[in-house]
This record gives structure tokens, sequence and C-alpha cells, in this order.
């Protein structure tokens, strides 16, 4: 039995199959699918014949007819809207039947108030039993009078994700769910930092940037600017007066080079001394530094906007880890953090591929995670509560 995921976006798109007979079968592809446009702007027809494109690779290479497959997307105009439900118990044993009875009407009051937005994802943040707050459902039934649930809800634009699937419809395939990508990556990625409970991911994109903040294993804030790595070439091009194809080979060359971004650096190496040469310019590599940290200090200000405000942030250390597209530049280089962020104390920057990329979709669609809420049915295995939850949905 095959299985099939894709990163859809608009510089690269990447394709996963998974192979549930024998992983050395397992087949990965990305393309890029470039375009001066937001995903939300897409010309459908150029989108259809780089999937299908795409698809007819991977179908001749594995021999096998992809009829159905599951995307994974990262919009610039999603929403992640929390909620807070309470209900008075009046000091009863609260079963799990009790909480499954609260978050069916959380989903559909919230559903009820969002019709224009369709759900991808549902997080239970913190489960309060009166004054005792457990991040995951406690083993034993608690008494209680009042059981709070904390909910974030993820979504995406109805009418948007109708455009991405008559792109998939043109090609006789059928999209079984969608998801969210920063948030399928980070939480996979979230195991390899156990030793940090706090954990910030950056997910720095082409035209995008998405931070996903963590607390030990659970989401709590989301957001997303429409600003991405694609902005930092530009502004090589139009600050150094260079062609974008000589930018971005510039920008790509700082990816292999150890140097220290910051408003003061007046270190020089040797390799963007030499890519400066071979593209024949007269440019000062103080002044190329200084363009690529501004764009990169607006992108990390932007991006921590939202949540500066949040004294639970602050209070606490959190590891910083850089990942997408757009961060491959500070991949063997520093950057110096202005004194508001304090509370990072440490940054990290992990590395992508493909098969990393979509074998995130694949797992989370096979596990079952204690906080998030499964909204679609999944393959045949051992079904959890909240699988069984939205089982009864359907």
């Amino acid at each position: 039995m095959l299985e099939t995921f894709i990163d859809f976006g608009t510089y690269k798109t990447r394709l996963g199959v998974f192979n549930t007979s024998s992983s050395s079968k397992d087949y990965f592809i990305e393309k890029k699918t470039q375009s001066n446009v937001n995903i939300e702007d897409i010309n459908l027809h150029d989108f259809e014949k780089k999937i299908k494109e795409l698809i007819q690779a991977t179908e001749k290479k594995i021999n096998y007819h992809i009829k159905d497959l599951n995307v994974m997307l990262d919009l610039s105009n999603f929403s992640s809207i929390d909620l807070s439900l309470k209900k008075n118990y009046e000091g009863k044993n609260i079963s799990l039947e009790d909480i499954q009875i609260l978050l069916q009407e959380s989903r559909q009051m919230f559903q009820e108030n969002n019709k224009n937005n369709k759900i991808i994802h549902m997080i239970v943040k913190k489960f309060i039993f009166d004054e005792k707050v457990f991040l995951e459902i406690p083993e034993n039934n608690l008494k209680c009078n009042n059981l709070t649930l904390e909910i974030k809800f993820i979504c995406y634009p109805n009418n948007i994700l109708d455009k991405i699937q008559n792109i998939f419809n043109y090609n006789d395939v059928v999209i079984n769910n969608f998801s969210c990508s920063t948030y399928v990556k980070s939480l996979n990625y979230n195991k390899l930092f156990q030793n940090h409970e706090k954990k910030i991911f950056l997910d720095i994109g082409f035209k995008k940037t998405c931070l996903a903040v963590y607390e030990k294993d659970v989401l709590i804030h989301l957001n997303s600017i429409p600003v991405g790595g694609n902005h930092i070439t530009s502004d090589i091009s139009q600050i150094l007066k260079l062609s974008r194809e000589d930018s971005e080979i510039l920008k790509k060359s700082l990816n292999k080079t150890e140097t220290i971004f910051s408003d003061n650096d007046e270190i020089e190496k040797d390799e963007i001394v030499n890519k400066l040469e071979l593209i024949n310019k007269d440019i000062s590599e103080d002044l190329l530094k200084k363009v690529i940290y501004a764009r990169i200090e607006e992108i990390i200000n932007l991006s921590f906007k939202k949540i500066n405000f949040d004294q639970s942030i602050k209070d606490n250390n959190y590891i910083l880890v850089f990942i997408g597209e757009g961060s491959k530049i500070l991949n063997k280089n520093a950057i110096y953090l202005e004194n508001k962020y304090h509370f990072i104390n440490e940054m990290n920057f992990y590395e992508e591929n493909v098969e990393l990329i979509c074998r995130s979709a694949h797992n989370i669609s096979h596990n079952n995670y204690n906080n998030e809420v499964n909204l679609v049915s999944k393959k045949p295995k051992k079904i959890g509560f909240f699988e069984k939850l939205f089982n009864l949905f359907k």
C-alpha cells in the first residue's frame, strides 16, 4: 500500500510516496515551482501543468497510479484562533465522554461562527479542572466544578482550498486532507529538541515566514507574515544594483560561508569577496551583509510582534530553531538578537530536505499526539481517544 504526501509551495513543491510494506521503496522528489504570485493568487492553469509534471514523473518512477494524496500548505492568510470553553459539572467525576462532548460543542460553535474557513487542525492547549492545569488529559478521572478547555484552531479560507482542490481535480487526484506545513513540520522536529521545554520555530519560506511556539509538546502560538527569503534577494538586487540571478547567487554563497550578521560587523570573508569579483561589480562586502541583516532583523521583529506582549513568553528561556528554505543563509552564520529577545538563550539551524518534510506529514497521520484532535480518519491502526471522537462526527 502506498501513501502520498505533497508539500505545495510557490517556490518548491515536494512529494513523498511511502510504501507501508517496505520503507526502502519510499520515493521522494521536489521541483521548483517558482512563481511571482502567492498561492492565494495562483494561476490555476500554470500550477495544474506543474503538478501534472510532478505526478507523472513520480508515477513513472514508482510504476503506480496516484489516485489520492495529502496536501501540506503554508498560507500567509491562515487563521490561528484560540477558544476557551468552560462548563460547570457541579463536583462530579469527569469522564472521557464528558471531554468528548465538550470538544464536540466547541468545534460546532467555532464552525458555525467561521463558515468561510475550514478547520485544518484542532489542538487542545490546556485542560483545566477548577484550578488544576494539565497539558494532557489526566490518567485518572478527576472531580471538579468547572472544566475549561483551551483550544487552538488552525483554519484556511474555503475559497483558497477550493482552488487547490481544482488543481488536483484537473489531474484526477483526490485530496484526502489538508495540513499546515509549519505546524506539521515543527511538531515533528519538536521531538529532536526534548532537552528544551520551550521552543520557537521560525520557518522562513519564499514569500512568507511562520512562527510556531511550543511549551513542551503543545503548540502555544502560531502566526505568519508575508515576508520571506525572496525579499532578501530583492533587497540585494535593488540596493546593490544587481540582477535577481546574480543576487540569488550571491545570497546562496553565504550558505557556505561563516559570517556574523550584525549592524556593526567588520569581518571579511574570502568566499564572499570572490563571488563579488565573479559578478564583476564594485560592491562593498560590508554593505551586502548590512542589507541582508536588515531584512533578517525585520523578519524576526515582525514575526515576534504578535507575541512580545505575552509575559509567559518573556519569563522563560527558549531555543530558537530556524527552518525553511529562506533560513539556509543562517546555516553556518551567526546573528545577534536585540536585547528585547533576552528570553532566547540558544539558536539553532535545522536543515530540512524533501524526505524530512514529507515524513513530517506522514508521521502526524500515523501517530496519536496527545493534544492533536484528529479531524479525519486515519489508516487502520490502533485507534486513540481523539480519533474515536472525530470518527463519530463524520
